[in-house]
């Protein structure tokens, strides 16, 4: 009832219903308190109807909810109704490697002219940091890791995970990211 209400109604609707609760409310101010409530249903009826007219426009037009607001605005509104945690996902870019002056991401597939050298090295036990363009970014050293993992078969000597300042938790976090 509140939200319908300007605070000067919603006070002196406060103020008529204490009155009437103790028995001391005059019929004028009945009168005013039920005018009060019968502005208030008509603002609610007025709401109700002009959503029901946007969602028959919507349903009608086949209008999407991207259409009508960012993905923000939908993620902000799903955690406000609890359909997604309320905390943001940490965004983690994905592994960038680098060859010969040229910087590759690491989406979905990784180009062939960096994949054969990158792997060969990994699985021959050697150090892979000259490939890695974000030395520094512990997360994507650690992902970029993982994923070599993922894909050899082979695991990183613990040397070459000090040489990247990583610890084997951080490997294996990554690892179970990619598993989930």
């Amino acid at each position: 009832m509140a939200k319908l209400l300007t605070d000067q109604e919603f006070q002196r609707f406060s103020e008529l219903q204490q009155k009437q609760a103790s028995f001391t409310i005059t019929a004028e101010e009945a009168d005013e308190l039920r005018d009060i409530v019968a502005r208030a249903q008509k603002k609610r009826d007025d709401r109700a109807a002009a959503m029901q007219t946007i969602e028959n426009a919507i349903a009608q037009f086949g209008i999407t909810p991207d259409e009508l607001f960012t993905p923000e605005q939908i993620g902000d509104a799903a955690r406000n109704f609890g359909l997604i945690p309320a905390t943001k996902k940490e965004r983690v870019l994905p592994p960038s490697l680098t060859l010969n002056g040229k910087v590759y991401q690491w989406t979905r597939a990784l180009p062939e002219e960096i994949r054969t050298p990158l792997f060969d090295a990994f699985t021959g036990g050697q150090s892979v940091k000259s490939f890695i363009a974000t030395p520094k970014d512990t997360a994507r050293c650690a992902a970029t890791i993982a994923r070599l993992e993922k894909e050899t078969g082979a695991q990183y000597a613990p040397a070459w995970l000090e040489e990247l300042s990583l610890a084997r938790g951080q490997v294996d976090d990554a690892l179970a990211k990619l598993a989930g």
